[in-house]
């Protein structure tokens, strides 16, 4: 049980990184402002009410005229160790791409929509699924996760750049 609820732990995360890499898609090109080194503070909030802190550095890289997105998610906490990458394509208003957790050797799919001040995805995984919220700025993301059947009842981050 332990290792099953740390592996998800680590999928939802990887599906954080690359979707907050895809808020900055929904403004004028912003995409093209979001390469570099995003960090700050985030909560895992359990079923049983227990909640842990953590701390989180994404790292993106973005190619041609922001259609494709790398991240790479590094995000611990007292418990928890995650190292995620992520490749996503964004087009027409559409998010696409997958995800690999390198901690566990655990890969998975992120699709969704882009909104006027953020997107909607779903992250899936092996045996999981989550849904997802981002809203952003120019300087900061705030993101929520909600497994479904889960002991993890939600996950939050809030990271900035400037």
């Amino acid at each position: 049980m332990v290792v099953r609820f740390t592996r998800n732990i680590c999928v939802l995360a990887a599906g954080v990184g690359g979707a907050v890499a895809l808020a900055q898609v929904a403004f004028a090109n912003p995409v093209l402002n979001l390469p570099g080194r995003w960090s700050g503070p985030g909560n895992i909030h359990m079923t049983n009410g227990e909640t842990e802190q953590m701390r989180c550095v994404a790292t993106y890289f973005v190619e041609g005229n922001g259609s494709s997105v790398k991240q790479n998610l590094r995000c611990a906490s007292q418990g928890y160790k995650i190292d995620a990458v992520t490749n996503l394509t964004v087009a027409n208003g559409r998010v696409s791409g997958g995800w690999e957790e390198r901690t566990w050797a655990t890969t998975g799919s992120i699709k969704g929509d882009i909104q006027s001040d953020g997107f909607n995805l779903t992250i899936d995984g092996p045996g999981f699924t989550a849904a997802m919220a981002l809203k952003t700025s120019n300087c900061s993301q705030s993101i929520s996760i909600t497994p479904r059947g889960n002991a993890v009842a939600k996950i939050s981050m809030n990271l900035g750049k400037c």
